[in-house]
């Protein structure tokens, strides 16, 4: 357990928080517990803005389902986390937050897990560090802040121009710079850096040496881009993080052939835990490896940066004819 996480496929979850289906089911911190408890190692948590716009709730977003509050979710987390396994637990953020309610959630998370949450000492990590090495600790994935402000700065602009005549230059400076103190705290949380594609996606794939990230494509994407850059995909996630996520109109919660993405190399093949059915019984059976601990080392043929697999081209079959 002394390599790169990204050598290691991790036990994951999608929407941990969901006890059912994905429109009108309860949310709750239940699901995470159990999921905790069987070994599952990344929880995922959609942070949205109350009505109100002060307060942060956990949902899924634009459906009928009952949001929970994120603090339950967080100490849910903290009190199962590693009753399990000791090794480490990945929160993933689908963030869509204002960097004012980033701030409040960077205040609660630090005084949540306190020690447990593992910081880094820089923003770009040349290489992820080893699961060995992240015992008992909590690490925080998400996309950085200033992509958040890179996607909402279209609707910004309509809206400052709207309100320009309401609002004095010195009110917008004031605003301005109370965002830029506040991003830092949230920034600072962040263990893992993630990303969506942008553009084509193959070019998502592009290796970056100086630092690491996590990207996430859904199952139709990987699909897609498989066909195609199948050795593009396995040479990315010999070095960086690779998260496959269920297609969005898998409303009963039903999952998907895990065997596509960990061909690739991906390491989190998301899942809704509360689900049924062959293809969770795969996964749950997966997992049974290495005591359980929810981290299964990848096959070395995946890791080969000399010789990239390619999952496409047949693979010579060896017999043995005994006469």
């Amino acid at each position: 357990m002394n390599a790169p996480l990204a050598h290691y496929y991790m036990y994951t979850g999608h929407n941990s928080y969901l006890t059912g289906n994905q429109l009108s089911s309860d949310s709750s911190s239940e699901p995470i517990v159990k999921a905790l408890r069987k070994g599952v190692r990344v929880i995922e948590l959609d942070l949205w803005p109350n009505s109100r716009g002060n307060k942060v709730k956990v949902c899924h977003g634009g459906t009928l389902t009952s949001p929970v509050n994120l603090n339950k979710c967080l100490s849910a987390t903290r009190d199962h986390a590693f009753l399990a396994s000791e090794f480490p637990v990945v929160i993933t953020f689908e963030d869509h937050l204002t960097p004012r309610l980033q701030a409040k959630v960077a205040k609660i998370v630090t005084k949540t897990f306190e020690s447990k949450l593992h910081r880094p000492d820089t923003d770009q990590l040349a290489e992820f560090p080893s699961p060995e090495s992240l015992k008992r600790k909590i690490l925080i994935s998400t996309k950085p802040p200033k992509e958040y402000l890179e996607r909402q700065s279209s609707m910004e602009k309509e809206y400052n121009s709207a309100q320009s005549e309401e609002l004095s230059d010195k009110d917008s400076s004031n605003q301005d710079e109370e965002e830029k103190n506040v991003i830092p705290e949230y920034r600072h949380l962040i263990a893992i850096h993630a990303g969506k594609p942008k553009g084509r996606l193959v070019n998502s794939l592009r290796i970056d040496t100086s630092k690491v990230q996590r990207l996430s494509l859904s199952e139709q994407e990987l699909e897609e881009i498989s066909k195609e850059n199948g050795q593009d995909l396995v040479r990315f996630t010999q070095k960086n993080l690779l998260r496959i996520y269920p297609k969005g109109t898998r409303f009963d919660s039903s999952n998907y052939n895990p065997l596509l993405g960990w061909m690739h190399g991906a390491q989190m093949v998301a899942f809704n835990m509360q689900g049924y059915g062959k293809y969770l019984w795969i996964m749950e059976g997966m997992f049974k490896a290495n005591g359980q601990c929810g981290y299964v080392k990848k096959p070395d043929f995946l890791l080969d940066k000399d010789h990239i697999f390619d999952p496409a081209k047949p693979l010579p079959v060896k017999t043995n004819l005994k006469v």
